[in-house]
């Protein structure tokens, strides 16, 4: 690629060829760590795989305070139903469109690449002392963050550079957990015909950003097909792939009558026509020789799936859809003669958080289920005076012209974990133009990332 600034893309078209998904950090992580160490940086890769640089200041600079640069090294792989790319050995194939960057058929990983591509290449810049912080599986349950060692953000100012948005300073972000769930099922053991059906053609996104919008939900969608199909009984259920992606695919396989079968997905199809994307389902006819679900396990799941809450829960700014709160009904999956169930809920306040968990433990305990909350991570609150806010917002106005927007995000950023690892932190989050990240549409604008770099640059020269 020959994309402008040169340093930006060039390192982040390396981390692109370095499968990286949650989990799977251990080739980026050493990849990093051998990066800071030929640039002579003071080098930590510590257990969890995180990567830490301190940069020395620029000749001149050495007097500044010390500036924190994160992101993230993990990414959320989704491809396409045609696409047969191997997140576990395959590069990230780029394309550039005019002004757009995007893979073929697979999420790019700009979702955090870019903001390490950023902090590697802003390192050889002009600046004070610095350090530069690459976590791992931020997308799953900040791990890397959470177990940070406390004395690397002795800084005064922190940027976390994992917003998606030019011109938005963001300020606060949403804390959360999750709901994981067992389902124990009743079977029976069958001989005969079953069709495998296969749901797709919606379009997902991003749980956080995009969980207001029309997006659908598939595994309501399958939920809705088997109560609507009489006398139908589960042979299996696999749907959603991440807790933070909302599930756009599914796959199921049942036991009916076909007629009722094809009346059921005619009216779905007419039902969920006005959901982003084109929901399409086929069904293909088979044979089992093996178990499934009883007729009364297979109402209780159905009655479960629907009850469980996806989507706004509450609403900071109804109007301009300004989320409080919110769940995405993430994965439904048959494993072991149980049907496990992830379900991501996010919120503002922690204050929120035993009320909505609430609503979870009523309804599981309706049923035959166990369940838990795993992985919380704190809110990012909205700090009232930020001397380093202040500065990133009147060097953006001086550059652009105009006033930088300041937001809350619906989305987890790791943020609030560094804050309650040093609340002495100045804190902002800041990031070029991206759209459909956690889906295979996900795009980064180029432009839009030269002048973040630019904004960045005038940043760290000036404080």
């Amino acid at each position: 690629m020959n994309l402008e600034p040169k340093k930006v893309f060039d390192y982040f078209e390396m981390l692109a060829q370095i499968p990286r998904e949650s989990g799977n950090e251990k080739e980026v992580s050493d990849f990093l760590k051998k990066f800071g160490e030929e640039k002579g940086y003071e080098t930590v890769q510590d257990e969890s795989l995180n990567v830490i640089f301190r940069v020395p200041a620029s000749k001149g600079y050495e007097d500044r305070k010390r500036v924190i640069l994160q992101g993230h090294m993990d990414m959320v792989c989704e491809k396409g139903k045609n696409s047969d790319h191997d997140f576990l050995k395959d590069p990230i194939e780029l394309i550039v469109d005019g002004d757009k960057l995007h893979a073929n058929d697979t999420t790019l990983g700009a979702d955090n690449g870019i903001g390490l591509a950023m902090a590697m290449a802003l390192a050889e810049e002009e600046h004070g002392p610095m350090t530069i912080i690459a976590t791992v599986s931020e997308e799953t349950d900040m791990h890397g963050a959470k177990t940070l060692d406390a004395s690397h953000l002795d800084g005064d100012y922190l940027i976390n550079i994992d917003s998606e948005e030019e011109g938005v300073l963001t300020v606060s972000s949403a804390g959360g957990k999750q709901f994981f769930g067992k389902f124990d099922a009743e079977f029976e053991e069958y001989v005969g015909e079953i069709f495998n059906i296969h749901l797709h053609g919606l379009l997902g996104g991003h749980s956080g950003m995009e969980i207001a919008n029309n997006k659908g939900n598939m595994i309501k969608i399958i939920a809705d097909l088997v109560k609507s199909t009489p006398n139908s009984q589960f042979a299996n259920i696999d749907c959603g792939t991440k807790q933070n992606a909302i599930p756009r695919e599914g796959i199921l396989a049942l036991v009916c009558d076909e007629n009722d079968l094809k009346k059921s997905i005619n009216e779905m199809l007419e039902k969920y026509a006005s959901l982003d994307g084109k929901l399409e389902i086929e069904y293909k006819k088979d044979t089992l020789d093996g178990k499934i679900m009883s007729k009364s396990s297979t109402e209780e799941l159905v009655n479960l799936l629907e009850e469980l809450p996806t989507g706004p829960n509450t609403f900071l700014n109804e109007e301009e859809k300004v989320l409080e709160s919110s769940s995405n009904l993430a994965i439904a999956k048959l494993k072991d003669d149980v049907v496990e169930i992830l379900v991501s809920l996010r919120y503002a306040s922690s204050k929120l958080a035993e009320d909505f968990g609430n609503k979870y433990i009523k309804i599981a305990e309706k049923y035959p289920m166990t369940y838990e909350f795993t992985n919380p991570y704190p809110e990012w609150e909205y700090k009232e005076n930020s001397k380093f806010r202040d500065i990133v917002e009147k060097l953006y106005q001086k550059i652009n012209g105009e006033e930088m927007k300041e937001e809350f995000t619906h989305g987890g950023l790791e943020c609030g974990v560094f804050f309650e690892k040093n609340n002495n932190l100045d804190i902002v989050s800041i990031g070029p133009d991206t759209t459909g990240a956690h889906t295979q549409k996900e795009t980064l604008y180029i432009s839009s990332t030269n002048r973040v770099y630019e904004h960045l640059r005038e940043v760290l020269k000036n404080i």
